[in-house]
């Protein structure tokens, strides 16, 4: 039963109404989000996406603000979506910040240079098929928040092993090299990890009932690039 999604929601919304609250809830991820940028490679002239961006869209803020990219960000929730729209317009980054209420793994997403997909975001394999429309082949860079071993079933995570075999981590050699993962120390997630989009032709087509998965492993009992 996934009980901490549902409960972090519901605290997001209740601080929502707060530019106070917002700042002291973002403090945490702003050393989460720099390292993320830099891993990345995020500049003022990349468009980013922000997936999963709920009523506190903390990311999409800090990403606008500390690599000063024009950010898109996303929540399938119309009712986060909106609480989002609003904080971002009180913060004055309406002109910085777009927001859009869908489905992260349906909705024709605007082209963009980077995608944040936030932990809580899911399914994350129809999630990564979709942004394949919206990220250059071969230049798309994709950052993936981990769940903690132990809590990969609260995210929907529990088989990720399409991770390694549709995207290359593990096996990076078919694949765009600007591969990577940095730490973090932080209570639900502990790395993101950076995938890049194939370039066209050289991904590989994964078939079979589990997906192409054999043997299925969890990711969080890799040890994850460096």
């Amino acid at each position: 039963m996934q009980i901490i999604k549902p409960l972090v929601a519901t605290l997001e919304k209740l601080c929502a109404s707060s530019r106070t609250l917002f700042w002291c809830y973002a403090a945490p991820y702003r050393g989460v989000v720099a390292r993320e940028i830099a891993l990345a490679r995020i500049g003022e002239g990349d468009r980013v996406l922000a997936i999963g961006c709920g009523s506190l869209p903390f990311t999409a803020v800090l990403v606008a603000t500390l690599a000063r990219a024009q950010v898109v960000a996303v929540d399938i929730d119309p009712v986060s979506a909106g609480k989002a729209r609003t904080l971002i317009a009180r913060l004055g980054l309406s002109s910085r910040i777009q927001v859009l209420a869908g489905d992260a793994a349906s909705l024709p997403m605007p082209r963009a240079e980077v995608a944040l997909v936030a932990l809580q975001a899911a399914p994350k394999k129809e999630i990564l098929d979709n942004l394949a429309g919206s990220l250059p082949r071969g230049s798309g860079r994709v950052l993936l928040r981990l769940p903690r071993p132990g809590l990969e079933g609260q995210y929907g995570m529990e088989g990720t092993c399409f991770l390694e075999g549709q995207y290359g981590l593990g096996s990076p050699e078919d694949f765009a090299p600007s591969l990577g993962a940095v730490y973090h120390a932080m209570p639900t997630f502990d790395r993101s990890v950076l995938v890049a989009l194939p370039a066209e032709g050289s991904r590989r087509e994964l078939s079979g009932e589990d997906g192409g998965c054999s043997g299925e492993r969890n990711l969080s009992s890799e040890a994850g690039v460096a």
